[in-house]
């Protein structure tokens, strides 16, 4: 029904209940499970402590794409989606979910979306000694001069006094 009133119909929010199971997304619902952000490549000691931070956290990874862009990526599923790996708000899913082709899935596509994937600091730092071996070593330097630095300030505070 349209009136001239000059407002939208309201869209009813109905779930995208089931797929043809031969939809190659039938049963999967993988897409809506992470959320990926673009991040600079780390080129400063700064910034490759800011990817070990990021590292430290649960369900938190890192990867570098086929391109060698790096992504900070966060497991985490959407509210959307339903039981049946199907989208609870089909009709109005953001717009991001909408540009996504199913054909640019690695599961349908057969081949991983990332180049490199650090699931852990350990995974960065093997990673950036075989393909950055310069930057390495000065990640590793600066390091150990941070911690350094660290224990020399902690056994330089007075210690606390004991309560009787």
């Amino acid at each position: 029904m349209n009136d001239d009133s000059g407002t939208q119909p309201l869209s009813l929010d109905l779930p995208l209940v089931s797929l043809p199971g031969a939809h190659p997304c039938s049963g999967c619902g993988a897409c809506c499970t992470y959320v990926a952000t673009q991040i600079d490549d780390p080129s400063t000691f700064k910034q490759y402590e800011n990817v070990y931070w990021y590292l430290t956290h649960e369900n938190v990874a890192v990867y570098i794409d086929w391109e060698g862009d790096w992504y900070l990526e966060f497991q985490t599923r959407c509210r959307n989606l339903t039981e049946a790996r199907t989208c609870g708000v089909y009709v109005d899913r953001p717009q991001v979910c909408s540009d996504f082709s199913w054909t640019d899935c690695e599961r349908n596509s057969g081949e991983q979306g990332w180049k490199h994937y650090f699931k852990s600091y350990e995974d960065l730092l093997g990673w950036m000694q075989a393909k950055r071996p310069k930057a390495f070593a000065r990640f590793a330097a600066k390091r150990r001069a941070l911690l350094k630095e660290r224990e020399r300030s902690a056994s330089a505070r007075p210690a606390p006094a004991s309560r009787r």
